[in-house]
């Protein structure tokens, strides 16, 4: 009788932990409904429904994980410490309720899966915290844990976005610093991160949309593939269209595309929005809407807008490049002393930050030098290119190469003239134009350098010159220390990946 009451026991013990995390269908469609309301930003509903998940199954390690969630993306566009605080909450108690079921269910993919997902998420606001080495065993933990789910069961396929963005971040890892993660016995590829990510695009479930926002940040960041990018963005809207996340992105694509007014019109819906806990997505898209207006040449439209943006940021990023940009603003209109004052605050942004960086420099550069007529004409005739009005900048550009006395004024509107070219199909013409920039001597605008290099095979590789293609991406490899060499490397990374296959 004994054994018998023993495995009785036993029996009702196992059972019970199974209900725990096993009445799958019943909480699989709660998360599902949640993450319907979430995604779609109607944030009230996506809580109550995860925190009746909660109080249905305490002991449930989903509810407060999906919860958690939540707080994640609060944090990320208000930087409100008490969205923090409550994220790492809700995330410390998913582990506890993880770890407290994860020996009797014998390694449950599941719940490997939201233990994975759960130190993803704990990794990425570590880092945002200046938390770097918490970031990084985070990072280990989230790896591990997701590698086992996938080592028990290969079509987990939600497992693979948190892998995907692992080994993709980590292949972007540079060289001299990847022997120090190894110890760790953290690497990755970037090639297999993408597969990973796409995997979970393609066949994701809880998973599906976070992969397909975060694949299409990677077509257009890496791979210049904005309309790809765009495609996937409105996707997503149409399915969520309260997301402002969504929009936003999708207005940055519109940018990227230098469709200005596609974006401003986007923009402009999400300014006129209140929303407390989206305030950083607000305040950055008045810097978008300023952004616009200064490549459109509307110089006191772009001053107001600029204005708001550094009125209403929780942070520095591009704070920089906004007082930058807002002294050029008052050059054109005559107010030099304002325009002085502006240039000596370029030094205020986030300086890991490519535009924030150019800011300081050039900053630097005109609270001290002149800016002369030909620097005023150089941002007008550039903005042209940036505004899609390839056949004007072609013109004006062509004219400004054949005047100016200044290398660096040539260099770069040489460059802007390649870029003008081969937006309208002349590759040849813009090779041409390119290969003349190297050797120029510049003295301040050395980055237009290895960009010549990069538009040179861009070209070369329209027209299947594969060896003068490697030749060029080669050449821009050799530069170092330039201004925008972040998303320089990305561009280069993105061509040797296509030429490999």
């Amino acid at each position: 009788m004994k054994p018998r009451k023993i495995t009785f026991f036993t029996t009702v013990a196992i059972l019970l932990s199974f209900q725990v995390i096993y009445p799958q269908s019943e909480i699989k469609n709660n998360v599902l409904k949640g993450l319907n309301y979430y995604y779609n930003f109607n944030w009230t509903q996506a809580e109550s429904i995860f925190q009746k998940i909660i109080d249905k199954y305490p002991d449930d390690p989903r509810g407060y994980y999906y919860g958690s969630s939540i707080y994640f993306w609060y944090y990320f566009s208000n930087k409100d410490k008490d969205d923090l605080k409550k994220f790492f909450e809700y995330s410390e108690m998913a582990i506890d309720k993880a770890v407290a079921l994860i020996d009797s269910l014998n390694d449950d993919p599941a719940l490997l899966y939201i233990l994975g997902a759960n130190y993803s998420y704990r990794a990425m606001t570590f880092a945002q915290v200046g938390k770097f080495l918490d970031a990084v065993w985070a990072t280990k933990k989230s790896e591990t844990f997701l590698n086992k789910v996938i080592s028990i069961d290969p079509n987990y396929y939600d497992a693979y976005l948190g892998l995907g963005l692992y080994n993709f971040a980590m292949g972007q890892i540079p060289k001299a610093f990847q022997w120090a993660l190894s110890l760790a016995g953290m690497k990755g590829d970037k090639e297999k991160g993408l597969t990973y990510i796409k995997t979970a695009v393609d066949h994701g479930t809880f998973s599906k949309v976070e992969a397909k926002f975060y694949y299409s940040q990677i077509l257009s960041d890496f791979f210049a593939d904005n309309n790809t990018a765009i495609s996937y963005m409105n996707s997503l809207i149409a399915k969520y269209p309260n997301n402002l996340l969504f929009k936003y992105s999708l207005a940055i694509f519109y940018t990227k595309e230098r469709k200005l007014d596609h974006a401003d019109r986007i923009l402009k819906k999400i300014v006129s929005t209140s929303s407390k806990k989206f305030n950083q997505l607000i305040a950055y898209s008045n810097f978008l809407i300023g952004d616009n207006f200064f490549k459109k040449n509307d110089f006191d439209s772009a001053i107001v807008y600029y204005n708001r943006f550094i009125l209403s940021t929780n942070d520095n990023d591009y704070t920089g490049i906004a007082n930058f940009r807002l002294g050029v603003c008052y050059k054109f209109l005559n107010q030099d002393d304002v325009a002085q004052t502006y240039f000596k605050m370029a030094d205020r942004g986030n300086l890991g930050i490519d535009d924030d960086i150019y800011a300081k420099r050039r900053g630097s550069h005109f609270s001290s030098a002149k800016f002369t007529d030909d620097d005023l004409k150089m941002v007008l005739f550039k903005h042209y290119v940036e505004a899609g009005k390839y056949n004007s900048a072609i013109d004006s550009l062509s004219e400004l190469v054949a005047r100016t006395k200044s290398n660096d004024v040539k260099a770069e509107a040489l460059l802007y003239l390649s870029d003008a070219l081969y937006s309208i199909g002349q590759y040849k013409a813009s090779i041409d134009t390119a290969k003349s920039i190297i050797d120029i001597d510049v003295a301040n605008e050395d980055w237009v350098k290895p960009y010549a290099c990069y538009f040179s095979a861009r070209s070369e590789q329209i027209l299947g010159n594969k060896e003068e293609t490697m030749k060029y991406l080669e050449k821009a490899d050799d530069y170092s220390n330039y201004d925008y060499q972040n998303k320089l490397k990305n561009l280069l990374f993105a061509m040797k990946s296509q030429e490999k296959k």
